[in-house]
């Protein structure tokens, strides 16, 4: 695709890599889900979190958030691609359970973007674009 410029130039719309965009929703998805949690901690100042698994699991999802940016730039492409298959499954189950507990109108309004960002690296993981066998044969 591109587009006409003015004085007769043409912009170049190159093609996004698979990898990038995901890698792209894992950092919103990410950037919400940290945004979510201290506008949640700064709503109650004064009740200190004190259980473990609160203390457990919040760090070790905003942990595999961030390796899932480097594992989706980096890791074997087959990998990649069935780690971003499963993963975000599974932060979808955390953030329809987020939805559910939702007692404020900003809940639904992140909830709708976790929920969004999981479903968008699905679907692109799913519809990972395949090399034909045949120009990998005559390339090697």
């Amino acid at each position: 695709m591109s587009s006409k410029m003015q004085s007769g130039a043409v912009l170049e719309d190159p093609k996004v890599n698979v990898r990038i965009l995901i890698a792209a929703f894992w950092i919103c998805h990410f950037l919400l889900w940290t945004f979510g949690d201290m506008l949640s901690l700064l709503q109650q100042e004064n009740e200190p979190i004190e259980d473990s698994v609160i203390l457990m699991v919040a760090p070790t999802t905003a942990v595999v958030q961030a390796l899932m940016v480097v594992f989706t730039l980096m890791g074997p492409v087959m990998y990649v691609r069935l780690a971003n298959l499963i993963v975000p499954i599974v932060y979808l189950l955390f953030n329809i359970g987020f939805l559910a507990e939702a007692t404020e109108a900003w809940h639904y309004y992140l909830g709708g973007f976790y929920v969004l960002f999981n479903v968008l690296m699905v679907w692109f993981a799913w519809k990972w674009p395949m090399e034909d066998a045949s120009t990998e044969q005559q390339s090697s």
